[in-house]
């Protein structure tokens, strides 16, 4: 799979309340990536910090904030297209790996 699924997961996240849920209260990369995978995107994931999540970047692609309060936004970046995360408790980056 590759990075061309992003677009339809980020879709899928605004549009699939369950989905937006579990996001907004996952805990560990792991299970991100299960999340992510059971809505048909092949992604690594990472904890990374509030600070990292939520900073100004110079290649933003799109971002937003589903009803429940997640908030994501995907841009380019090192290897190419890529998505943040930020839910309640921790903040998390996902990427193809093939980008």
């Amino acid at each position: 799979m590759s990075e061309q699924q992003i677009p339809a997961f980020l879709e899928r996240i605004k549009t699939d309340k369950t989905l937006a849920e579990a996001l907004l209260d996952a805990k560990t990369a792991a299970e991100v990536i299960r999340l992510a995978a059971h809505a048909g995107l092949d992604c690594t994931a990472a904890e990374i910090s509030q600070w990292q999540a939520t900073r100004a970047v110079s290649r933003l692609v799109e971002s937003g904030i589903c009803a429940n309060g997640l908030r994501w936004r995907s841009l380019h970046g090192p290897g190419g297209l890529h998505v943040q995360l930020v839910g309640t408790s921790a903040s998390f980056g996902l990427w193809c790996p093939g980008c």
